[in-house]
């Protein structure tokens, strides 16, 4: 594997106290960055609950990183403008059984969106890690938080990633700053 190589575990904090995976900057790096990684194929919807900050997710299905499959989703920066713009962009609303308004957009909608800064970053893989080989990929983690029976996060600050290992479902490594 070249050295070069972006991989999962190479996370870290630059300089400035931002996350950095994947050659992306959280909070700095755009959707379009993200693009050139990933691919243009994307799904992007707007989830709207009550008493909650709209979170904007634009998914990357089916790519592949250093050779490992994955799912991508990014979390966009949005305000009142950006909303805006977007709500006049929709392709489709529809109400979830969960309360949440998930949201759509034309491809117009999507462009807008391309300039959007990242704010967080989610890589699921296609196959199951063992603890053993996140241990060995990742390193001990500063702390292990115990939420429900089988569903554990793994905090790494100083590479701005949480792990949420799931015993019934695929783990989730969430980038973020800290």
């Amino acid at each position: 594997m070249p050295k070069n190589q972006a991989m999962p575990w190479q996370s870290y904090i630059n300089k400035q106290g931002k996350t950095v995976i994947f050659e992306l900057t959280m909070e700095h790096s755009k959707l379009i960055d993200a693009a050139r990684q990933f691919g243009v194929e994307i799904e992007a919807s707007l989830f709207e609950q009550e008493n909650t900050e709209p979170e904007l997710e634009v998914y990357f299905p089916s790519t592949k990183v250093g050779g490992i499959g994955a799912n991508i989703i990014v979390n966009l920066a949005l305000n009142d403008q950006r909303i805006e713009i977007l709500r006049e962009n929709i392709d489709q609303s529809m109400l979830m059984p969960s309360g949440v308004k998930k949201t759509t957009f034309t491809t117009i909608g999507e462009t807008f969106m391309s300039h959007y800064q990242i704010k967080s970053l989610s890589f699921v893989p296609k196959t199951n890690l063992s603890q053993e080989v996140m241990l060995n990929l990742f390193g001990k983690p500063d702390s292990i938080d115990l939420t429900y029976p089988g569903v554990s996060y793994w905090n790494y600050p100083q590479k701005g990633l949480r792990i949420i290992v799931d015993d019934e479902h695929k783990e989730i490594l969430e980038f973020s700053n800290q």
